[in-house]
């Protein structure tokens, strides 16, 4: 399936918009995940600890009830793989073995509510009271060392599997948007061949028409014969933008282009019409090159003429100024600022009534946004007249704000 720019640009804009969400949805539901894991490890261990301290306790007590000899050793000897301390009611220590966190010691020493479990740095410890005094021994205090990073492997293993799905939800989201446009992309595709088919179709009789009337109006200087060239050149260039429109996506080659050049030959293209409407069209124009497709500054400079001639009003002027950036101004009607930027939206009209900029300054404004530059449009009063000066102005960007010749 083959998109065009702007399907290509709602893919990335669906997909980008997808993923997101996607990745919100994973890493909450994997930090859930983390939460819910570590406090299972953490209660799976208070109970083990629990255990321990419960079968240490019952030892004491049944070695209180039946006179154990050497009570603490045999209690050493029976849990020597733990890590233990007995301590009597001032919180003297009665019996230690391996127990060789001081600090802790006397912490847990302090505490009033049991049974009490904590997670330090390098150890995990329980402390209970269920001795009741046997042997002397109010509190028992078990430690577990573990290492730095007891949760390294369970911090792996839920990013390899958030890393994995998050895999899996692009590569779906990418299929489903493409899925989703590809009905879109068919439809584009069948309206874009007969487009192209129709300007094919279109091309030799126009150019036939136009022609004839060159050659009509050459013979005899008849303004009747130059309404009918003016008017063999409007279809003409509404041909062009038709034919740019369908093959826009495939004029994709730039070169460096010689715009004094161009736009003086867009200007004599546009003279008889203008002359036909009763204006006067005028150009300053000064050495300028720039990087770009052909038939993109094509379509952006001949459709701000075409808008100057169809929005002027008899005995009006034109004139095309190009220097830095390049500037059409018009007399017309005024645009009120509110509605300007009205103006670059397609088929927008400033009043349903009247004439409107339409489908025209919107190719300008994309060929502007494709180029990263600039369409400024103001409208400012004419001193002694009831008409406005209506000026289009390109802002080509700051780098190539200097002249430079074609062979540089």
């Amino acid at each position: 399936m083959k998109l065009n720019m702007y399907e290509k640009q709602s893919l990335r804009r669906f997909f980008a918009l997808l993923l997101g969400f996607s990745f919100v949805l994973i890493t909450l539901i994997a930090l859930l995940f983390l939460h819910n894991a570590k406090s299972l490890i953490l209660e799976n261990t208070q109970v083990r600890l629990q255990a321990q301290s419960n079968e240490i306790t019952q030892d004491i007590i049944e070695a209180h009830m039946h006179h154990w000899d050497e009570p603490f050793k045999t209690l050493a000897r029976r849990y020597s793989y733990l890590h233990f301390v007995l301590l009597d009611g001032e919180r003297h220590v009665l019996y230690n073995h391996n127990f060789g966190n001081a600090t802790s010691l006397a912490f847990f020493g302090h505490a009033t509510s049991f049974p009490l479990f904590l997670d330090q740095k390098d150890a995990f410890y329980l402390v209970d009271n269920k001795t009741f005094g046997h042997l002397g021994v109010d509190l028992v205090l078990i430690e577990e060392n573990h290492p730095h990073h007891l949760f390294a492997s369970l911090y792996r293993r839920v990013l390899l599997i958030f890393s994995g799905v998050f895999i899996c939800m692009g590569a779906m989201s990418f299929f489903l948007a493409r899925l989703f446009l590809k009905p879109l992309a068919d439809e584009r595709s069948r309206i874009s061949a007969f487009s192209q088919d129709l300007a094919h179709e279109l091309n030799t009789p126009i150019a036939a028409l136009l022609i004839a009337a060159k050659a009509l109006f050459k013979q005899e200087n008849n303004p009747k014969l130059l309404g009918i060239l003016a008017s063999a050149q409007r279809i003409s260039h509404l041909y062009y933008r038709l034919a740019y429109i369908s093959t826009q996506d495939l004029n994709l080659d730039t070169q460096l282009l010689d715009l004094k050049t161009l736009v003086a030959q867009q200007i004599a293209s546009l003279d008889q019409m203008a002359t036909f409407y009763q204006l006067e069209l005028k150009g300053h124009l000064e050495p300028k090159t720039f990087e770009a497709c052909e038939e993109d500054m094509v379509t952006l400079v001949s459709n701000l003429l075409m808008n100057a001639i169809k929005y002027n009003h008899p005995q009006g002027f034109i004139q095309v100024v190009l220097n830095q950036d390049l500037s059409v101004c018009n007399s017309g009607q005024a645009i009120p600022t509110a509605k300007i930027e009205a103006l670059r939206k397609r088929y927008s009209r400033l009043d349903v009534h009247k004439k409107g900029y339409g489908i025209g300054l919107d190719l300008v404004h994309k060929i502007c946004e494709r180029y990263d530059l600039r369409l400024e449009i103001s409208s400012e009063p004419i001193p002694s007249s009831r008409y406005y000066q209506n000026t289009f102005k390109v802002c080509f960007p700051p780098s190539l704000a200097q002249t430079k010749p074609l062979n540089a």
